[in-house]
């Protein structure tokens, strides 16, 4: 069920009237009943019935268990068997073919014929959402959470409609309230909520779907569209990207807000960061705590990690052997973060392997900076240097997305290459430009869309863009909503030719 579509905006209207006119104390039953239905529809078999149930009852049972034996070797036990085995269906059907082409290459080295078909898994929306956010909740209760005690409302935790196919990631202490208290209709509170439904609806339709019928041509015709064709199509697609997820992000966030359920800020304009290591901080805000949480920090203060953090000490010194165990444990972690996105090496390379060598020299390379820029009197506390330090951010960024669009490694590698050769001059023929997707109107408003979305996020590093909006005089506040919907409606990209299997996220 695509975000955008007509389908799940009568879902969300049903679900939203029926919630509000029924008794307070079953309210949650209906968001258990549209949650099933939202992660059942049109995949509704007895393989993906199975896979929920085992990730479900791993949960519900081994937490129960969990906290029945707490401070005993049992919880321990319960905690990682409850893990495996949800990790076993993550695995297996989400990257299945990643292990059996690694296992393709390993032999090849040894030249040893390892001969296999590709498997195809059906897999439920959101599998990879709802797997970490049920290790996280085992996790939790092991470390002294209370576990939940009623089946049906666990289950309401674990399939929540709005964050399945996009996130944020959730934990059970900040939605235990929120979940199952019952919230009475509020008018303010929707207003806020259809406003970010339509800023949302705005970045993907208009912006994000626009730049990928550019990026589509490009990629695709890698070849014809080289040097700094291919370039500007790399430049764009992190904005491609950030509409896209920012957008269903902004969709769910507002689904959920009328509904009176507040979820956690997954992205805070991070094109403004001005290092890596900022722009994670930035971007998938919810992904990263959780893995500082589950992964990074127990990995780093495992037994392990401690005796080799002595060690190290030991032998380099305190300065540099407290920072080996540190990097091997944020290594880790972005190798987990580049599988989580994807059961292929792009991702791997994208989001996890290039991320950590960038983070690796920026710590290693930043100390040396900062005395070159000392020494020949550059300022580094002036708009200059900042702006800069953002587009060498957005550049890095850029360049490893090559990666994540990419359909190999082969390939990525193939439209790298394509970018050396600089032909300036046909760069400039925008006849052959307008071939690669859009045409000249196209671009003139896809430059006017992302005007609008700079100022939008300049505003929002002060506060709250809705606030500021709601704040204003009813005539101007009604100006700048209807002239946003009359854009949508004119300049979208919807109908014919459009295509909802686009929606980067929505498998993960």
């Amino acid at each position: 069920m695509n975000l955008t579509s007509l389908v799940f905006a009568v879902f969300c209207i049903i679900t939203i009237l029926i919630y509000f006119v029924i008794p307070k104390k079953i309210k949650w039953i209906v968001l258990l009943l549209s949650s099933l239905f939202f992660l059942f529809y049109k995949n509704f078999n007895v393989i993906t019935v199975i896979q929920a149930l085992i990730v479900f009852l791993s949960a519900y049972i081994f937490a129960r268990l969990i906290e029945k034996y707490k401070n005993t070797k049992k919880s321990k036990v319960f905690l990682l068997i409850g893990i495996t085995l949800i990790l076993l269906v993550l695995i297996y059907f989400k990257y299945s073919n990643l292990f059996l082409i690694t296992i393709h290459h390993i032999c090849n080295l040894f030249n040893i014929n390892f001969k296999f078909n590709l498997v195809e898994r059906n897999s439920l929306i959101g599998l990879s959402y709802y797997s970490l956010i049920m290790i996280g909740y085992l996790t939790d209760v092991y470390r002294g959470s209370k576990a939940e005690k009623n089946i049906f409302k666990s289950a309401l935790f674990m399939t929540y409609f709005p964050i399945l196919s996009s996130g944020p990631f959730i934990r059970y202490e900040d939605m235990r309230e929120k979940l199952f208290e019952g919230h009475k209709f509020n008018y303010d509170r929707m207003c806020s909520g259809l406003v970010r439904i339509l800023w949302g609806v705005f970045k993907i339709i208009v912006i994000s779907t626009r730049i990928g019928y550019f990026v589509n041509g490009v990629y695709g015709n890698y070849s014809k569209f080289y040097g700094l064709y291919t370039i500007f199509a790399a430049l764009l697609f992190p904005l491609q990207l950030y509409t896209n997820f920012s957008g269903s992000i902004d969709i769910i966030m507002g689904v959920s807000e009328i509904i009176g359920i507040e979820l956690p800020e997954n992205f805070k304009v991070p094109f403004f960061s001005k290092t890596i290591t900022e722009f994670w901080r930035n971007w998938h805000i919810t992904l990263g705590a959780w893995l500082k949480d589950y992964i990074f920090y127990p990995l780093l203060k495992s037994d392990l990690m401690q005796k080799l953090n002595k060690i190290c000490k030991d032998k380099f010194g305190k300065k540099v052997g407290k920072k080996i165990p540190m990097f091997i444990s944020m290594f880790v972690m972005w190798i987990i973060i580049g599988i989580w996105h994807g059961g292929a090496y792009t991702f791997i390379i994208a989001t996890g392997l290039l991320q950590f060598i960038y983070i690796f020299f920026e710590d290693l390379l930043g100390p040396l900076s900062d005395k070159i820029n000392k020494k020949i009197g550059i300022k580094t506390d002036v708009f200059s240097y900042k702006l800069y330090q953002v587009l060498r951010t957005y550049l890095l960024f850029s360049f490893s997305m090559i990666f994540f669009r990419a359909s190999s490694v082969t390939n990525g590698l193939e439209i790298i290459k394509s970018m050396v050769p600089l032909n300036f001059l046909n760069f400039f023929n925008l006849n052959m430009l307008y071939t690669a997707g859009l045409d000249r109107y196209d671009f003139i408003i896809l430059i006017i869309s992302l005007v609008v979305l700079f100022i939008v996020e300049l505003l929002s590093r002060t506060g709250s863009v809705r606030e500021k909006l709601f704040n204003q005089n009813i005539v101007f506040r009604w100006i700048i909503l209807f002239s946003l919907i009359f854009f949508i409606i004119i300049f979208g990209c919807y109908g014919v030719g459009y295509d909802p299997t686009t929606f980067i996220y929505r498998n993960f």
